[in-house]
């Protein structure tokens, strides 16, 4: 059952989290611009306006964990976030090994124990490996890169789709919208997306953009609205220079990797055991971080190196 409430003739409310009520509702400039613009219901995002989060502590008030679980890299003048499609990869991963699962008990306690049903040699073990490339092959998929929030230059630049685009900070249409899921007989589930509205306008080069309007999934989250927030306020207080505020100053990408660090004080034969056991582990655990070492990754256009005023493709 739904918790989004049609409270009014044009809105609808979300539950309370944190200090965030959501006010969904359906506007003229997305009906006139927006892909499926009629059946939206969104709450547009101001850059001037603070998000209501609620306090918790200093580290939860400066979003710190919003900084480590989806930057990409913190520099002096601008900042790399991830988009959904790098940050949400665990759920093709654990559904292939769900369904693996749910083969194998259909396997072992069906086909094995009647003997009178006649399944294809190829079958079982065919299931499996569609199950296991699910799992493993969505963790290979081309890594999209992420948003540019540069701070010095008040733009935010965007590579999606082979489309390049270079956003005033001010312009940036943001919204926080409904995406429910079906799931059958269970109806439908609540989700939410944080989206980046890419106007044609600011298409580097206009004929590659189609003329229309795109929709840049950033991160989406079930029943759960208060990460998109705080997704949203954390870059909102970086480009408007507000505190509090958690930022690291990286010298390499944020993605797992060997601590030779760590090697040279507890010594290489330890740390190498170590990595070798944890890296299966981190691939059950925390499979969107494993993904970060495909070596499929799209590449930031030389513009945007230009208006950087460094090279950096982190992704």
């Amino acid at each position: 059952m739904s918790n989004i409430k049609q409270v009014g003739p044009n809105l609808w409310e979300g539950p309370e989290h944190f200090g965030v009520t959501p006010r969904f509702m359906r506007t003229d400039h997305a009906v006139k611009h927006y892909p499926k613009g009629r059946s939206l219901l969104l709450e547009p995002l101001h850059q001037n306006v603070k998000t209501p989060l609620e306090d918790s502590g200093d580290e939860t008030d400066a979003l710190g964990e919003m900084f480590e679980l989806c930057s990409a890299g913190g520099h002096p003048s601008y900042l790399d976030m991830r988009v959904n499609s790098v940050l949400n990869r665990d759920m093709f991963f654990y559904g292939g090994l769900l369904f693996a699962l749910v083969w194998w008990t259909f396997d072992y306690f069906v086909i094995q124990d009647f003997t009178s049903i006649e399944v294809p040699d190829f079958l079982v073990p065919g299931v499996y490996g569609l199950c296991f490339a699910l799992s493993i092959l969505t963790l290979f998929r081309p890594l999209a890169k992420p948003i540019r929030f540069h701070k010095a230059n008040q733009e935010v630049y965007v590579w999606h789709k082979k489309v390049l685009y270079r956003i005033p900070w001010q312009e940036c249409e943001f919204s926080i919208r409904v995406a429910k899921q079906n799931e059958g007989y269970r109806g439908l589930r609540d989700g939410y997306q944080l989206s980046l509205w890419l106007n044609p306008k600011h298409a580097v080069k206009p004929t590659q953009s189609g003329q229309t309007y795109v929709e840049l999934n950033m991160l989406h989250n079930m029943n759960h609205h208060i990460p998109l927030y705080a997704y949203w306020e954390y870059v909102r207080r970086y480009m408007n220079g507000e505190e509090p505020l958690y930022i690291e100053m990286d010298e390499r990408p944020r993605r797992p990797s060997y601590n030779t660090e760590l090697a040279k004080e507890e010594g290489y034969i330890k740390t190498t055991l170590l990595f070798l056991v944890g890296v299966p582990l981190m691939l059950l655990i925390k499979p969107n971080k494993m993904a970060l070492w495909t070596p499929f990754k799209e590449k930031w256009p030389k513009e945007v190196h230009d208006w950087t005023g460094e090279r950096c493709d982190w992704n």
